[in-house]
This record gives C-alpha cells, structure tokens and sequence, in this order.
C-alpha cells in the first residue's frame, strides 16, 4: 500500500513539475538561455525539496516496518545518563539507531503508572535492548524507492544493500544496488565501506574488498572529523577493522603455505592498521585482539 501510494506521488510529482514549469516568470532582459537556466533550477528546487522529504518519509516507513511497527527517537542528553531509559540495540551490523530509545517509554522509565501501561498494550511495543528485525523481503521496494526519489541518500543504498545481501538469492542484486550508489554518491566513506564488506564477508573475494577499504580511508583523510556523521564515524571505523581482519586472514593463508616473508608483510600492513585504528577508535575490539595476538608475527 504504502509502496504504491509513494509510485504514485511520484509519477503525479513529475507531472505537476510540467505543469507548473511554464508558469514561471523569468525577470525581463535575461536571455533564453538564462530563462531557461533559471526555471529549470527552481523547478529542481521545488522538487529537490520534495524527492528528499519522500525518501526521508520512505526511511521512516522501512524502518517502522522493520521493526515491527515500533517507533524510536533520539535519547536527551539527561536521558543517556539514566539506565532506566531504555537503549535500543541491534544485533546486527549497519545498526543505526546508535542513542535512540522507544517512542513508547519502558516500564522502568514510565512515571504514567497504569496509563503508561494501557499505551504499551495498545500500541507496537516491545523491549528493543536486543531488538531483532523482521524479514526484510517486503520492505525492500521501500529503498528502491528512497534512492529513486534521492540518488544522494546514502543509507538507503547502503541499509538496502544490506537487506538484500541478507538474502542468499539477491546478493548479487545487493552488489549492483551498491554500485548504483557508489556511482550516485563518489565522495561517501559509508559506500565504500559497506562494498568492503560485501566483498569479504558476502561474496569471500578479498582482493576486490581491500580498494573499497582504501578508499573509505582516503576519503576519511580528506574530511574535517567534526563533519562526520555518526554513521560515517562508524563506518570509518568498520573501514580500518574490515582491512585488519582482510590482511590477517591473507597473512594467515600465506603462513599456511609456508610462505613466510609474504605473511609477515601482511601481517604488517594489518598492525599498522590497527594502530591507526587505535588512535582514533581506542577501544576498538578487532585492533586490540589483533595486536595482542599477533605481536611479533
């Protein structure tokens, strides 16, 4: 339903774009070519406008589908500091609800007693410490749609792609998905990443993983860390622990094979890797363990 209704604003969208771009005046004494350069940007203005707010209101559905009808919202600063408020967590990768909590307020966190009560069993509900989400199947024309309506938005390549890598049967859908993104969006950190890792963990082809890897980094190098989202922080994180585990695992092969100096030259690049992780991400897991286990490999 929902699906339909956006394919239908957006085809109406198209049209009242037609309609309405020949009832723009331009100021007299420009050329044709001004003319036309100037209703062609306000239409694209109009309508910028209206293709991002459909893809934001696509994310929402998604994720409301996704999680079984249940809404969230971002945590006040008071509120990180309260236990008793509820944090919603995932138990897979890409999360990103990071500091969010329940629309609907917890038990513990409720101070509305029986009417608090009355609203969790009448309303989706339920405890998303370690929330699960349902099968992704029937939410998957929704990112679709999202990047249609926005080639630029982001997390809907890279939450869509990983939705359909979900899949065995639509992974290599999930790929081709990914690449239109990368394609639409040269300068995201998070795309790159994301192909990382569809690369080694889906598709086990580490050679075409660790370019993606590199270049998260090198666009990581380029930005002001006071820019990046939250998710970009994350994902640049993932970027070095993706290319840790990658040169490892080659070093691991090469070891194997008795091929001593090219392991040890893996290993290397994977340790001053995780050291650069660590400067950054100082309690990074994979680094740690990485350093710890390896030490003198």
């Amino acid at each position: 339903m929902v699906v339909g209704l956006c394919f239908v604003a957006l085809v109406g969208a198209g049209k009242l774009a037609q309609s309405v771009q020949p009832q723009l005046k331009a100021p007299a004494g420009l050329t044709l070519h001004q003319q036309e350069a100037l209703e062609e940007s306000a239409v694209a203005s109009v309508f910028g406008e209206f293709r991002a707010s459909l893809a934001d209101f696509l994310w929402l559905e998604s994720d409301r589908y996704l999680h079984f009808g249940v809404g969230t919202r971002g945590r006040l600063e008071s509120e990180k500091k309260d236990k008793k408020v509820g944090k919603v967590q995932g138990v897979v990768a890409h999360d990103t609800h990071h500091d969010e909590t329940t629309v609907v307020p917890s038990a513990a966190s409720d101070w509305r007693g029986i009417l608090g009560h009355i609203e969790r069993q009448t309303q989706p509900y339920m405890d998303m410490s370690r929330h699960k989400e349902r099968d992704a199947k029937e939410a998957l024309p929704l990112f679709r749609l999202m990047t249609w309506s926005n080639p630029r938005f982001v997390q809907g390549y890279v939450q869509g792609a990983m939705q359909m890598a979900s899949k065995p049967d639509k992974l290599d859908e999930a790929l081709v998905f990914l690449q239109e993104g990368e394609r639409n969006n040269p300068e995201s950190l998070s795309i790159q990443t994301t192909l990382c890792e569809l690369f080694l963990v889906h598709f086990s082809r580490p050679l075409e993983a660790e370019p993606h890897g590199r270049k998260a980094l090198e666009l990581l190098a380029t930005r002001d860390p006071q820019t990046l989202s939250l998710d970009e922080k994350e994902d640049a994180n993932s970027a070095y622990r993706w290319l840790v585990i990658l040169y490892r695992n080659l070093g691991d092969e090469q070891a194997k094979k008795g091929e001593a100096e090219k392991a040890r030259a893996l290993y290397g690049m994977a340790r001053s890797l995780a050291q650069e992780c660590l400067q950054r991400y100082p309690d990074d897991p994979t680094a740690i363990q990485f350093l710890r286990k390896y030490t003198g490999k």
